[in-house]
């Protein structure tokens, strides 16, 4: 299943960047690739993610997502996570 998730949070790419490379053994786990891309906001202390993901485990995935590390990191952020399932087009 190929997804995509825009995040919207407080504080800089730099922290979510961290955030993913300490969790990137657990995402190429539950996937067989993901690209992130940075959305300039020009808004200081506001950033924005665009991850394309396409995730081969999705009970795996979703573990990962809730469990409270990430939990306690998308509060301490105040990120909102918008997701939108994709399909290929040829």
């Amino acid at each position: 299943m190929n997804i995509c998730v825009v995040s919207s949070f407080e504080g800089e790419v730099e922290e979510f960047l961290s955030m993913v490379e300490e969790f990137a053994d657990e995402i190429k786990a539950a996937s067989s690739d993901f690209e992130i891309g940075i959305v300039n906001t020009n808004k200081p202390g506001f950033s924005k993610i665009i991850t394309m993901v396409n995730i081969t485990d999705e009970e795996r995935f979703q573990e990962l997502m809730s469990s409270p590390k990430m939990v306690e990191w998308d509060k301490a952020h105040n990120n909102t996570d918008i997701i939108y399932a994709l399909e290929r087009i040829n």
